[in-house]
């Protein structure tokens, strides 16, 4: 996997895409998938702003030599649109597959936050989440590692009260109670 980097025309120099564009890319990626071309209509339908900003952005994608567009006609993404729109979609499925099948979290919820980490976490980082939810998901830890933590939450919190400890100035106590409060 690889970072959505594009080359600007104007400048010659590669840039990261924005989450925005990304976005763009991801939900044409997903149209042309299910419909076989995107529309204005449905990007703004479906990221829930108007024509004209779709428009706005279109006109964005295309420069950056990620769409092929033309007012009023089907859009399509250019390969180099593809291969990011495929790498968003890799993403969204390896943390939402997190937070369905390891955290167990509601569908809405790992959907929603996903979508916000699909665009902030490096590639390294989603290579090795990938390979832990592989993992996870073949264990049988993976659907009672919340009763199993509950069994042993005294011990991790003394093993959290000694590691806070280690770090000095921090009160090892009252970061214990914190984190008795917060992963009760």
């Amino acid at each position: 996997m690889t970072e959505a980097l594009i080359t600007s025309e104007r400048d010659g120099q590669e840039k990261k895409l924005s989450p925005v564009l990304e976005n763009y890319v991801e939900i044409i990626f997903k149209e042309e998938a299910r419909e076989g071309a995107a529309r204005a209509k449905s990007i703004a339908e479906i990221a829930g702003v108007s024509r004209c900003t779709v428009t706005s952005t279109l006109k964005t994608l295309k420069s950056l030599g990620l769409v092929a567009y033309e007012p009023y006609s089907f859009i399509h993404l250019t390969e180099e649109g593809r291969r990011i729109g495929r790498d968003l979609m890799h993403r969204h499925a390896i943390f939402r597959e997190f937070f369905l099948h390891v955290l167990h979290l509601d569908e809405a919820q790992a959907d929603a936050v996903a979508c916000e980490m699909e665009h902030v976490t490096p590639p390294e980082v989603i290579r090795r989440l990938g390979q832990f939810v592989l993992f996870m998901r073949s264990q049988e830890i993976c659907d009672t590692w919340q009763e199993a933590y509950e069994a042993q939450k005294s011990q991790l919190l003394k093993k959290m009260e000694q590691a806070w400890s280690d770090m000095g100035r921090l009160d090892a106590k009252e970061e214990t109670r914190e984190l008795n409060r917060k992963y009760r």
